[in-house]
């Protein structure tokens, strides 16, 4: 839970680390990506109370280390942190931007993305409510309770990232196909090949989700947008064909458990 807090004129936020478990899902998601053979969408462990509460604590000081943008530690207890602000979420800003600046914000988001990876970062859940702008438009990255790398390699961590921010994006473009492969392809540029190939291989093998969910709804729509964009921007690098995302709607009375898992991951 967080809350916003007035300090002597000054934002802050108040997050709480409570329970709940979340069990069963993570071990669905877990099979799903071992049998689609994608390690990069394992699920890390679900922490709470003081365990998720450490492990926030510990990567924001790790990715401030790299000079990444993140929110500043003002005070800290046992189950809670209390943030610095640093910007509002890039999903309220892109919910009412024209077209242009849309596309601006997340071309900025993807470069911002791409620079953490480049100084060996890695974030874990890059969706648009997760990264923020401030008034002289610079990006941030917020919300560290859980870490990719428990499960998997650096480079595995990267490709997540990509995977996530290309979903939870996708849905901002009127055209994903053109627009979103541009702007993934330019940010890929100058990123590990490792990550890369990787992308394409994990490309490959998801690639039947496209057609899968052509018929699920707006967002799904979204995600199958996602997916050519990110067709087109692996083409550009030689890589093999598409793009899953983490976040599909999907209608109540449709019954695909695996990617329905996937979906409450990230929504």
């Amino acid at each position: 839970m967080v809350t916003r807090l007035n300090l002597q004129g000054r934002t802050a936020w108040l997050k709480s680390y409570g329970g709940g478990s979340r069990r069963l899902r993570l071990r669905a998601l877990e099979l799903t990506a071992r049998r689609l053979g994608v390690p990069s969408l394992r699920p890390p462990p679900h922490r709470v109370g003081a365990d998720a509460r450490q492990t926030e604590q510990r990567r924001l000081q790790e990715l401030a280390a790299v000079d990444v943008r993140v929110p500043s530690i003002l005070g800290e207890g046992d189950t809670y942190l209390l943030l610095s602000d640093i910007g509002e979420t890039l999903s309220a800003r892109l919910r009412r931007s024209s077209p242009q600046e849309a596309y601006r914000l997340v071309t900025e988001a993807a470069r911002a993305l791409a620079q953490v990876h480049a100084r060996g970062g890695y974030i874990g859940q890059p969706l648009a409510r997760n990264l923020t702008v401030d008034e002289h438009g610079r990006i941030g990255f917020i919300d560290f309770e859980e870490d990719p790398a428990e499960v998997m390699s650096v480079q595995q961590a990267q490709i997540r990232d990509w995977l996530i921010f290309a979903a939870g994006t996708s849905r901002y473009f009127r055209d994903p196909d053109r627009e979103l492969s541009a702007i993934i392809a330019e940010s890929l540029r100058g990123g590990a090949e490792e990550v890369r190939r990787g992308l394409g291989d994990a490309a490959d093998r998801l690639g039947f989700v496209q057609s899968l969910t052509r018929w699920l709804g707006r967002r799904a729509r979204g995600l199958g947008g996602a997916v050519q964009a990110l067709r087109r921007a692996a083409w550009v690098w030689a890589l093999c064909a598409v793009l899953i995302g983490l976040g599909v709607d999907f209608a109540p009375d449709r019954d695909f458990d695996s990617i329905r898992q996937m979906a409450e991951f990230i929504d």
